[in-house]
């Protein structure tokens, strides 16, 4: 019998999961939780939550390696995935860019804070590195003038998770065409890329780039941008 694992949290793994629960009993469904799972409902769904109530078995990632005939889907994992650690071949990831650019992290936060006027989802190939594998598909998403952070991300979500449903029975029965990821206008960002720490507004800079500066760290489940002691939601 064929395993799909579901590893990662949020609307999007919890709705892919549904999803699967619903058009393939026939196959093994569990699932693997990101490190600061809680377990608790809250602005976005609990993975563990979910699996919980409706008997999906919860696994760790070392045995998950071990499952032969597995379909590997990662939705907002947060580790990265060692590919050679796994029995199987067949893993995908859905990343929240047009891939090649802004491989890595901040993919919300980064193309509003560049002035980028859109963005989109991938699914992908997981192979050694970040990010790099082969595409399956992707979909381009405008992002608005006065889209914020979280506006933006509330699309990535709902988007990407309508790709991965497109996709899942290709995936399944392996009738998957890839295309390799372009080298040229490839980019990457790490952790160190934003310092949440220390989210002050810069003034030293265009009307534009600040509109863009409130537009990009506004996301208020978290944060906001701060200046001489006031947060800031938005501008004109």
């Amino acid at each position: 019998m064929k395993t799909i694992c579901i590893a990662g949290k949020n609307d999007i793994a919890v709705d892919v999961m549904l999803y699967c629960l619903r058009h393939y009993s026939n196959y093994r469904i569990v699932c693997v939780t990101n490190k600061n799972e809680t377990g608790i409902n809250s602005w976005q769904k609990s993975l563990k939550w979910f699996a919980e109530r409706n008997n999906v078995q919860i696994m760790s990632l070392s045995e998950v390696y071990e499952i032969d005939n597995l379909l590997f889907l990662s939705l907002e994992f947060d580790r990265i995935i060692r590919t050679s650690k796994f029995k199987s071949a067949e893993l995908y990831n859905i990343h929240f860019s047009l891939l090649p650019k802004y491989k890595g992290m901040f993919p919300a936060v980064l193309p509003i804070l560049n002035g980028e006027n859109c963005s989109g989802v991938t699914l992908h190939r997981i192979r050694e590195g970040i990010d790099t594998g082969e595409i399956v598909e992707q979909k381009k998403i405008l992002i608005n003038d006065d889209d914020s952070s979280l506006d933006l991300y509330r699309k990535l979500i709902a988007n990407g998770t309508e790709l991965v449903i497109k996709n899942i029975e290709y995936l399944l029965t392996g009738n998957v065409k890839t295309i390799q990821q372009d080298k040229i206008g490839s980019t990457y960002h790490s952790s160190d890329a934003i310092d949440y720490g220390n989210l002050e507004l810069n003034i030293c800079k265009t009307a534009y780039q600040i509109q863009n500066q409130i537009r990009a760290f506004c996301f208020r489940p978290y944060q906001l941008l701060t200046w001489r002691g006031t947060r800031y939601i938005e501008c004109d």
